[in-house]
């Protein structure tokens, strides 16, 4: 059996009957993850997921393995329900042995099992002519069904962009709809980061604009960037935090995120100190090109407010954000996360450890205030 999966629409995986195998392929990957929630939401119940529901990963099990847990009698739901992830693995001429072992066995696997294939995509997805071999293929289809999820396109990816906005409770104009899409592309997994992103970035409006896209919305790994020290220093957690994974997503490597975030932290947040400075000294945005030698003096050589003056008007806005104290620890929580981030840890340090990763979201909530601390 050949089942094509859309969003929004399970039942199509069990309107013929659950099957005892399937085989989830195509482009989408996010699909697949939709399938595999719904089959277990409709097989498994919630009180007895730690018995009936097991994950497998292909690169390490053995087909053996997988008609094993999936033969076990479920304790307590309608089926077991075995799920693997990987199966694009066993392509590979090195598997070619357990798939059709895996192939032999499907056929023996009693009304109670629920074996869950989900192959990943590649490239070049859309024109293979296998899912994973031509055996394991035959076998899924005559004792099971494959599942083909497929990218979304032109209506039915609209359609998908307005439907997961709504389930953010908002709403989202269609020439925003078309910004989005040409800037991240058809995949559904960075279109719905993107658009909880934009969700955070408008508050309490409702609807999401083709401005609101630009403004939020890049593949330019040094524009989230910004906007993550925006984020981070408007004290908008929610925000600071979805950029940040972002910015592993564009720079897998955490050490190399942590050096740049924390280098463009530290210049912004003495850059903040200078705007309080100069408020409290009754100076305004506009005059901090020309200001009084007796105030000038006071200011730094390095990160000077004067050399970002058309940022001033931002910087003093936000420096109301903060109390003497608060400043005094955010540079102090800096500068210890970095050191963390060296192998320089201490007792002193707090919850910072060696996982460059793990400080920098401690740090943002801790500089957002969601910790009470700053």
């Amino acid at each position: 059996m050949e089942i094509v999966y859309k969003s929004g629409a399970p039942a199509v995986l069990w309107k013929s009957g659950v099957q005892k195998v399937y085989a989830l392929h195509g482009e989408e990957d996010k699909l697949k993850e939709e399938a595999i929630s719904a089959l277990v939401k409709h097989l498994v119940s919630p009180d007895f997921q730690d018995f009936d529901l097991e994950i497998l990963n292909a690169e390490s099990a053995t087909s053996e393995a997988m008609l094993s847990a999936a033969g076990q009698i479920p304790f307590g739901s309608e089926r077991r329900v075995v799920v693997v992830k990987g199966m694009e693995q066993w392509r590979e001429r090195v598997k070619s042995g357990e798939a059709e072992k895996l192939a032999a066995g499907i056929a023996k696997l009693s009304e109670t099992s629920c074996l869950v294939l989900s192959v990943g995509a590649e490239e070049e997805e859309g024109k293979r002519k296998t899912i994973i071999s031509i055996k394991l293929d035959n076998a899924l289809k005559k004792a099971g069904a494959t599942v083909l999820c497929s990218a979304l396109k032109a209506e039915n990816l609209t359609e998908w962009v307005a439907s997961r906005t709504r389930k953010e409770g908002k709403k989202i104009s269609s020439d925003a709809i078309s910004a989005l899409v040409s800037a991240i592309g058809g995949e559904m997994r960075p279109l719905e980061l993107e658009i909880v992103k934009l969700a955070s970035y408008v508050g309490e409006r409702e609807m999401i604009t083709q401005d609101d896209v630009s403004k939020v919305v890049s593949d330019n790994p040094e524009d989230v960037l910004f906007a993550a020290i925006d984020a981070i220093s408007r004290r908008q957690t929610d925000q600071a935090l979805l950029l940040l994974g972002e910015l592993n997503r564009h720079t897998p490597k955490p050490q190399e995120v942590a050096a740049k975030l924390l280098a463009l932290l530290g210049r912004q947040y003495r850059m903040i100190w200078q705007a309080k400075f100069l408020a409290e000294n009754r100076v305004n945005p506009r005059e901090v090109r020309s200001l009084p030698e007796n105030l000038a003096s006071e200011l730094p050589g390095e990160s000077n407010i004067v050399s970002m003056a058309f940022k001033a008007n931002d910087l003093f806005q936000i420096s109301r954000l903060y109390t003497w104290s608060a400043l005094k620890r955010a540079m102090e929580r800096l500068l210890l996360c970095d050191l963390a981030n060296k192998g320089g840890v201490t007792d002193e340090m707090g919850a910072f450890g060696a996982d460059p990763a793990s400080n920098l979201q401690l740090l943002i909530l801790e500089l957002t205030g969601a910790t009470g601390t700053v």
